[in-house]
C-alpha cells in the first residue's frame, strides 16, 4: 500500500477478510440494483462490488455492461444523459444513490472502473459526499496508473486475469492491490494463491482480493488466508451467523428467510441454512391425493400462481404452480416442496426442522418422518390441540413445543403434553424462561417483528434458542455486541 494513502482498506475488527458482495448479493436479486445492495447487507456483506459506467453527461452509474434492454435491443449507457437515462431504465442506480445507501447500511464500496475516465468522475463523486469507506479497481492498466498519479487517496486495485502476472501488473500501474480474478482456475483455485505469492505480496507491502466465489468448500479454504477480502455472488456464505465466533443461540428461520425469498419454498431453505441457521420452521398440509406439503396459507391465493384450496388441489397440479413469483420477479420458478424434499435436503446440509402441522394426520407425519430416519432432528406444533395431543399420544419420544398461554397452567402444560421445548415471547422472556430451565425444558423466544432496539435485548439475554423473521436483525445485533 502508498505510505501516504488517506483512506486506508475498511478491515473488519476480527481480522477476517471483508465479505465482498459481487454486484450485490446478485445470486438472490437483479444484479447491480438498489435490491441487490440491500439483500446483500440484509445477508451480512462488509462491502458492496460495483461496475461503472458514464453516462452522456459523465454521471457515474452502476451497471456490469455497457448498454441496457431498449425496446429495440440493447442501448448503450453512453448515448443518454444521467436523467434519461433515470427516465429509460429506472432500476439502473446512480453511484450517488449507492453511497447514500452504503453509508446508511455500514458498507464500503469497492469500485470496478468500466467507462473510460470514470476513475477521475468516481473520485469527483466520493470527495463531494465524503465518503471514505471505498476502493477504486479497474483492468485498465492506464486508468489505474492514472489514478495513482493523480493522488487517489483512496486504495487502487488492478484487476488480473487467469494466466497474468499480478507483480507485474501492479509494477505497471502503482496499484496498492491485486485482485485475482482466477474463478475459472479449476475445481481448486484456492491452491492458485500460494505460499510464494503471498509472501511476495507481503514483501511488496500489496494487499491481495479474491475473485468472486460460491464453492463453499472453496471458500472455506479461502477464507484462512492472509487477504483483504473475497467476492462471492452469495454474502450469506462468508457473512452470515457462521462468521461469529459461537453464540450460544439457535437461530430457527420462520418459513425460512422469508423476507428475502419466498416463504415456505426450497429457495428458502437453502438460504436458511447458507446464513448458518440452525433450524428450518415450515408449514405443512395434504394435498387433494394425500401428498404432504410445503405450504403456510388453506388457499393457494398469496403464495402462488394458483387459486383455490390446497386440500382440493393433487400434487400434480401443486406442481405445475409458480410459488416464487409473487415475491419477485427474481424467485420465478419456485414451486410447492413435498415435506419428504424438505426434510432430504435437511438431512443433506446436516441441519433440523421445526415442523408445524397445520392439517396433516398426525400417524401420517409421524410414520413419514420416522421413515427418513429424522425423528430426532425435528420438534413438532400444532395450532390444533387436538392433532398436537395425538402426536404425543402416537409418539412419547416425538421433540414437541407448548405454548404456556395456551394451558390453564404451566403445571397443566407439563402433565398434557410433556414437551421439550416452550415458546416464550419477549414481554414474558424474563418470567417464564427461568421457569422452563428449571423443569428440563428448553425456552424458545418468539420475537416475529424487526425493532433493532428490541434484537439489542436479546443479544443480551443471549436465548437458547429463537424462533424470528428477520435472522439479518439478529445477525446484525451480534455483530455490533462483538
Amino acid at each position: 500500500m502508498r505510505a501516504n494513502l488517506k483512506f486506508s482498506w475498511p478491515a473488519r475488527c476480527d481480522g477476517r477478510p471483508l465479505c465482498i458482495a459481487h454486484r450485490g448479493a446478485s445470486a438472490h436479486a437483479q444484479e447491480g440494483t438498489v435490491a441487490a445492495y440491500e439483500c446483500a447487507a440484509d445477508l451480512g456483506s462488509d462491502m458492496w462490488e460495483l461496475d461503472i459506467w458514464l453516462t452522456a453527461d459523465r454521471q457515474p452509474v452502476v451497471s456490469h455492461d455497457p448498454t441496457f434492454a431498449g425496446e429495440g435491443g440493447p442501448v448503450a449507457i453512453a448515448a443518454f444523459t444521467a436523467a434519461e437515462l433515470a427516465r429509460r431504465c429506472p432500476e439502473m442506480p446512480t453511484l450517488a444513490q449507492i453511497v447514500a445507501m452504503a453509508r446508511a447500511r455500514g458498507q464500503a464500496l469497492y469500485l470496478d472502473l468500466k467507462g473510460e475516465g470514470a476513475g477521475a468522475v468516481c473520485m469527483e463523486v466520493l470527495h463531494a459526499l465524503d465518503f471514505t469507506q471505498a476502493v477504486l479497481g479497474t483492468f485498465d492498466e492506464g486508468e489505474a496508473r492514472a489514478l495513482i498519479e493523480n493522488g487517489c487517496p483512496w486504495p487502487v486495485a488492478v484487476l488480473v486475469r487467469l494466466g497474468e502476472d499480478p507483480f507485474r501488473r501492479a509494477e505497471a500501474t502503482g496499484a496498492d492491490i491485486i485482485h485475482l480474478c482466477w474463478e475459472h482456475g479449476g475445481a481448486r483455485p484456492q491452491n492458485l494463491v500460494t505460499a510464494a505469492l503471498l509472501a511476495q505480496a507481503q514483501a511488496r507491502d500489496i494487499g491481495i482480493v479474491i475473485w468472486h466465489e460460491e464453492r463453499p468448500e472453496v471458500l472455506a479454504a479461502l477464507v484462512t488466508l492472509p487477504v483483504l477480502g473475497i467476492c462471492t455472488d452469495q454474502p450469506e456464505l462468508l457473512g452470515g451467523f457462521d462468521s461469529l465466533p459461537p453464540t450460544g443461540i439457535e437461530v430457527v428461520c420462520h418459513r425460512g428467510v422469508n423476507h428475502i425469498a419466498p416463504e415456505n419454498t426450497m429457495a428458502a431453505a437453502r438460504l436458511t441454512y447458507d446464513m448458518g441457521c440452525d433450524w428450518l420452521e415450515l408449514d405443512v398440509r395434504e394435498s387433494a391425493d394425500g401428498e404432504i406439503i410445503v405450504i403456510h396459507d388453506p388457499t393457494l391465493d398469496r403464495t402462488t400462481s394458483g387459486t383455490g384450496a390446497v386440500a382440493k388441489t393433487d400434487l400434480a397440479a401443486l406442481r405445475l404452480l409458480d410459488a416464487g413469483g409473487w415475491k419477485a420477479r427474481h424467485w420465478r420458478g419456485e414451486t410447492i416442496p413435498t415435506l419428504a424434499e424438505a426434510i432430504g435436503y435437511c438431512q443433506s446440509r446436516g441441519r433440523r426442522m421445526y415442523i408445524e402441522n397445520k392439517s396433516v394426520d398426525a400417524r401420517k407425519l409421524l410414520d413419514l418422518v420416522r421413515g427418513m430416519d429424522f425423528l430426532d432432528q425435528c420438534f413438532f406444533w400444532s395450532p390444533s390441540p387436538e392433532l398436537l395431543l395425538e402426536t404425543r399420544r402416537i409418539a412419547p419420544d416425538a421433540n414437541i413445543k407448548a405454548n404456556i398461554p395456551h394451558f390453564s397452567s404451566f403445571k397443566t402444560m407439563m402433565e398434557t403434553l410433556a414437551p421439550q421445548i416452550c415458546e416464550i415471547t419477549v414481554a414474558d422472556w424474563e418470567r417464564q424462561a427461568p421457569l422452563c430451565r428449571a423443569h428440563g425444558v428448553r425456552p424458545m423466544l418468539k420475537y416475529f417483528g424487526d425493532d433493532p432496539r428490541v434484537f439489542a435485548r436479546i443479544v443480551d439475554w443471549r436465548p437458547e434458542m429463537i424462533n424470528l423473521d428477520r435472522a439479518d436483525l439478529l445477525l446484525s445485533a451480534l455483530k455490533a455486541a462483538t
